[in-house]
């Protein structure tokens, strides 16, 4: 009754938003301001909002009341007065009218219309948290508080951001902030906000180290009382360092003495097999063991790592135990996996086999085996689950969460990482918690959510950093590397001069990236002492090949704006250097990519037009067009965009001072009118682009035929290929993924011009699939795509699972292949089209792989599509048979469903990729 009731009035508001009403309100005899007062009165009286709202008469204090749980819609608003307030223009009355109903969606409607200002962009925010947009809510509220720092609403509604996001040190320290302004009400409850939250942030960080150390102390003191109590509050860490303990001990008696210890922890997490692990260590012949004991406590009081040498002695030992635990210390758990595997099984213990599950899962991933990895990790947490919900489920939560971020499915990172986040505050484990900061402030920058990383740093850094982990410089150094990416450099600066301020700062390759950037832009005269210092640190503690080449693009973009021949030299040679390695060494490709921007960006930067279309052809690996075409770069706050026309004429543009990442910016901002109009008459358009570019569907009208360029059409072996379909549909996707199922391909009802082969239900598997591709003249898969929808991240095309779990296509099995045939491509998938992250530097998309694996053209959303779309790829698919060029086909078929519905505004992101003849 409730709901229909509140739908009714909803409906209404819907409607027409001043006809709101199921009664007016009683006006006094003397109406105006009487009226006036007792109508927002009457809204804050029945307010139950956290959030503040900027308007005056909003935002006056009143302690809020607990409704005892029951929902109670709120008294329809009067009719007259939101008149009153229309007819006055007064959008932001009308806005905290319904604010404080919490009838969100049309304060939202309201303020929209308004023009930005400190206090609509408060208010504004105040409807995002409310939505749960939390990112949205922070970059909104980060934006009025850079203007002005003491904007009350604004602050208290940025804590109640962080307070949501579970950053509750930060959220205390806003809160007081708010206490500091001194305001009736609005202080004292802030004050107590900060209190409570500071206090129940702390409480759990001293139980964790109190647990912590009273289960160390076991290792230095033989009369040191058994923690008991603290195994009851937090069974994770004690455990974890109980088998230290174990370890450690020197002698017999001091092992049976934890005895009790281990019960009461088997007791806890269910099982027999701590105790059984301390009597079986009991028996051993401690007069071999005891030395080895006091080495490995040596070890673990150091924190240090333990010589190989003395690794293998303890492996030849028989002492498993010991080996066990040296291995994990020397992070050499990888290299003895096999032998752990085996001697850990005998142990029988399920707290460690969860453990080995995340090694050798982490195997998988590097062995290239992902699926494989996503597959264990699934399986391992549904035993944890089912079994006593310990320390270890929260591991493998974080693994899966960093394994995802590695695809750059970041969606699922950030799902998979907040759940470990709240399972470690559930579970009083400390440390994890923050190694989850750690993770999401990672995830956060690489989706381009600047505000929402510099935030995670914050919370790591006021909660006092992780065991080893230098809390200085890892704060320090993050935030300078991120306020760089979002084009902050005076705080980027900064930042990074307290970085290197820090007792023993290492000064990596991250610190020496992101100062060669800075540098340009704040030049200081001991700035290149500073860098041959970072350099030569870098060199020495990283002696790996591509580290070596990142070296080098680091000290050629730093020496292009000073020593410009010198720059380009060394750019250059990093670019050589680049391809001489795998293109499995992310820092070699990242060095390649960003020292061929440099120089593009360069290049625009000095006029020389036609040296940017010759450097990106080259990089694209694909010919200079001599007509219609269009160069466009980003590196940094650096962009140009060099357009050539119908008759061969230059025209470029270069921004050598954006102020906003390239993706908070809209295209005509890359690729402005006046280049535009230059590519006026050209039938078709070539379009050349990286990463970040490469993939905007909106860099040129819609109405203009173009295509991204990349590659080179590779004629086909042996002769012209015999023409063949491949369609891939029906997919039975991994339950795991819980996708539905989508409808069946309908095959045509004329007879086909070329042979069709169709691959569908637990056939469409990716192994078949690839098989099957390498000699087609048409590729059409219809499938789910996986992406993140609220950022643009590569996608991966799921199919059918194989015998060992495996079912995603993605880019980098695609890029592997050799489509012989040169096929012509359609990925009727959900956002197939996506480009990797908006921080990554290289195209990593389905469409560029499909190219480099040698499809002449690819066709495939950046947008989430209808079922219908497989009838609008045929569309373009039945025009380019007959004849017509793809640009030109994809250009009519989009013209066409356009005017059949205005809904079909999808078509719109819908990218085309081809090759040069």
């Amino acid at each position: 009754m409730l709901k229909s009731t509140y739908d009714k009035a909803l409906v209404l508001a819907l409607a027409a938003p001043v006809l709101v009403v199921t009664f007016l309100l009683a006006r006094t005899p003397s109406g105006g301001n009487g009226v006036e007062t007792r109508f927002w009165a009457e809204r804050r009286a029945s307010a139950r909002i956290e959030a503040r709202l900027t308007y005056p008469e909003a935002d006056r204090y009143r302690p809020r009341v607990s409704a005892g749980g029951c929902l109670i819609p709120p008294e329809p608003i009067p009719l007259k007065e939101l008149a009153r307030l229309e007819e006055d223009g007064d959008w932001a009355g009308i806005a905290a009218a319904y604010g404080l109903q919490s009838e969100w969606n049309q304060a939202g409607s309201f303020l929209e219309r308004m023009t930005a200002s400190p206090d609509r962009d408060s208010d504004l925010a105040a409807v995002h948290l409310a939505r749960g947009a939390h990112e949205k809510a922070l970059r909104l509220l980060d934006g009025v508080l850079a203007s002005k720092p003491a904007h009350p609403q604004a602050l208290w509604n940025r804590a109640l951001v962080l307070r949501d996001m579970g950053l509750t040190m930060k959220a205390a320290e806003t809160f007081e902030k708010v206490a500091a302004l001194g305001e009736q009400g609005w202080s004292r409850e802030a004050k107590a906000h900060a209190l409570t939250l500071r206090e129940e942030t702390q409480e759990r960080a001293r139980k964790w180290r109190g647990a912590r150390d009273a289960t160390l102390a076991l290792m230095d003191d033989a009369q040191a009382p058994l923690p008991l109590q603290e195994a009851r509050q937090s069974p994770g860490v004690v455990r974890q360092h109980f088998y230290d303990v174990v370890r450690a001990a020197p002698s017999k008696e001091r092992v049976l003495a934890l005895i009790p210890l281990a019960r009461e922890l088997d007791r806890i997490q269910g099982g027999s097999s701590l105790g059984d692990y301390v009597t079986r260590v009991a028996s051993r012949d401690f007069a071999r063991r005891g030395e080895l004991s006091k080495g490995y406590a040596e070890l673990v009081r150091k924190r240090v790592s333990a010589p190989e040498s003395l690794v293998e002695s303890v492996r030849a030992s028989g002492e498993d135990d010991l080996f066990v635990g040296l291995a994990l210390h020397n992070k050499a758990a990888l290299r003895y996996l096999p032998d752990l595997v085996s001697r850990a099984q005998r142990e029988q213990d399920s707290w460690f086999n969860l453990f080995l599950e995340r090694e050798l899962a982490r195997k998988e991933t590097a062995d290239g085996e992902w699926w494989k990895a996503e597959q264990r990790l699934f399986n391992a947490l549904q035993r944890c689950r089912e079994g006593a919900f310990s320390t270890r489920c929260v591991e493998l939560e974080i693994r899966l969460g960093i394994l995802y971020a590695d695809l750059r499915r970041l969606t699922e990172a950030e799902q998979h990482t907040r759940t470990a986040w709240s399972w470690a505050r559930q579970l009083q484990e400390w440390d994890l918690e923050l190694t989850a900061l750690e993770n999401l402030n990672h995830i956060a920058r690489d989706r381009g959510d600047f505000s929402s990383a510099i935030a995670y740093v914050e919370e790591w850094s006021a909660r006092g950093g992780r065991d080893r982990i230098d809390t200085c410089y890892w704060s320090h150094i993050n935030q300078a590397h991120t306020y760089y990416l979002a084009l902050r450099p005076e705080a980027a600066r900064g930042a990074l001069d307290a970085a290197a301020a820090c007792p023993q700062a290492p000064l990596d390759l991250m610190f020496g990236a992101t100062f060669a950037e800075l540098a340009r832009a704040h030049p200081d005269p001991k700035d290149a002492e500073r860098l041959h210092h970072v350099l030569d640190v870098a060199r020495v503690s990283n002696p790996i090949p591509g580290d070596a080449v990142y070296a080098r693009y680091i000290e050629g973009r730093f020496a292009l704006d000073r020593e410009h021949a010198r720059g380009v030299e060394l750019l250059t040679r990093a670019i050589e250097d680049a391809r001489k390695l795998p293109s499995t060494d992310v820092l070699a490709r990242e060095s390649w990519t960003l020292s061929y921007s440099s120089l593009v960006t360069d290049a625009g930067r000095t006029g020389d037009y036609a040296r940017v279309l010759e450097l990106m052809a080259a990089q694209l690996e694909t010919q200079v067009p001599a007509k219609c075409a269009l160069a466009a770069a980003v590196h940094s706050e650096r962009s140009v965009a060099v357009a050539r026309g119908p008759n061969g004429e230059l025209v470029g543009d270069y921004q050598g001072d954006r102020k906003a990442p390239f993706a908070e910016s809209l295209s005509a901002q890359l690729v402005p009118e006046r280049v535009r109009q230059a590519l006026r008459g050209c039938p078709q358009v070539d379009v050349l682009a990286w990463a970040p570019v490469f993939g905007r569907t909106d860099l040129l009208p819609s109405e203009q035929p173009w295509s991204f360029r990349m590659g080179r059409t590779l004629p086909p072996a042996g002769g012209a290929p015999t023409s063949r379909r491949l369609v891939v549909s029906s997919v039975e996707a991994p339950a795991l993924l819980q996708l539905p199922r989508l409808p069946n391909w309908t095959p045509p009802t004329e007879p086909e011009p070329t042979a069709l082969e169709l691959l569908s239900g637990s056939d469409a598997t990716p192994s078949r699939v690839l098989s099957r591709m390498s000699d087609a003249t048409e590729i059409e898969i219809h499938a789910h795509g996986i992406s993140d929808p609220v950022l643009s991240d590569a996608a991966l095309v799921v199919l059918s699972p194989e015998g060992n779990g495996r079912y995603a296509l993605t880019a980098d099995i695609v890029r592997k292949q050799r489509l012989a045939a040169a096929p012509l491509v359609f990925l009727a998938a959900c956002s197939a089209g996506r480009l990797a992250s908006t921080t990554t530097h290289e195209p990593f998309s389905l469409p560029a792989a499909f190219i480099e694996a040698g499809a002449r053209a690819v066709l495939a959303s950046t947008v989430d599509i209808p079922d219908a779309a497989g009838r609008f790829f045929d569309g373009v698919r039945q025009r380019i048979r007959q004849g017509t060029a793809p640009a030109v086909a994809l250009r009519d078929e989009r013209q066409k469903w356009l005017a059949r519905d205005a809904r079909n505004g999808w078509t719109h992101h819908v990218l085309l990729v081809e090759t040069s003849d």
